[in-house]
């Protein structure tokens, strides 16, 4: 994490995730049991590599079905220290947030937890929309379309599965995409979408 300038304090933060993580993963659906054990490199790292792939003057966050907060909650602890900065953590499952706000709470970290499915959510445009294991990307580009502003980017941690979904989301949309290799998962990728609009005659234009 030092390759990301986090601060001494931010860390405790991130050793506040990890202990009230591992305290609620067996109540709860979280994170898969096999991943607490690589908590730093399969949570933090692979959710806090986003936030340098971002454009600098990035002020608004919103995260699509956030869960455990990854990589939403993580992004705000990196990006509250910065003036105007908000992140936005959608999130339908009542349990989930239950956790994301004892979290948060714990981290310390100031950050809007939404409690609603993403399609009963007012959209406003933001600077970047992230979502992690959430829904396919064609889907993703959907939802984000309401969030979109004139210099939205789109940041979406994806696995071997990116091709084919870069090639379905094509069929209906029109997009700018760059491949970002993981640093966390030799096998993983962070997308990039930036200008992303309908095509025409689409279903979804």
């Amino acid at each position: 994490m030092s390759d990301y300038g986090v601060s001494r304090e931010t860390i405790e933060r991130f050793e506040a995730y990890q202990a009230i993580l591992t305290k609620w993963a067996p109540r709860i659906n979280l994170v898969g049991a096999s991943t607490l054990a690589a908590f730093w490199d399969r949570h933090i790292l692979d959710s806090a590599q986003i936030l340098p792939l971002a454009r600098p003057d990035a002020r608004t966050w919103v995260d699509f079905g956030s869960g455990a907060g990854f990589p939403g909650l993580v992004i705000a602890a990196l990006v509250q220290v910065r003036d105007g900065a908000q992140v936005s953590l959608i999130e339908a499952s009542t349990k989930r947030c239950g956790f994301l706000r004892e979290a948060a709470r714990a981290m310390q970290v100031q950050v809007e937890i939404i409690n609603d499915k993403l399609e009963h959510v007012t959209p406003r445009p933001v600077d970047v929309i992230t979502a992690r294991a959430f829904t396919a990307l064609d889907r993703l580009l959907a939802y984000g379309k309401k969030w979109q502003g004139p210099q939205t980017q789109a940041l979406f941690p994806k696995g071997e599965e990116v091709s084919g979904e870069l090639e379905q989301a094509s069929t209906n949309w029109l997009f700018k995409s760059t491949i970002h290799p993981s640093v966390s998962d030799a096998r993983g990728c962070i997308v990039e979408i930036t200008d992303c609009q309908a095509r025409t005659g689409s279903a979804l234009s």
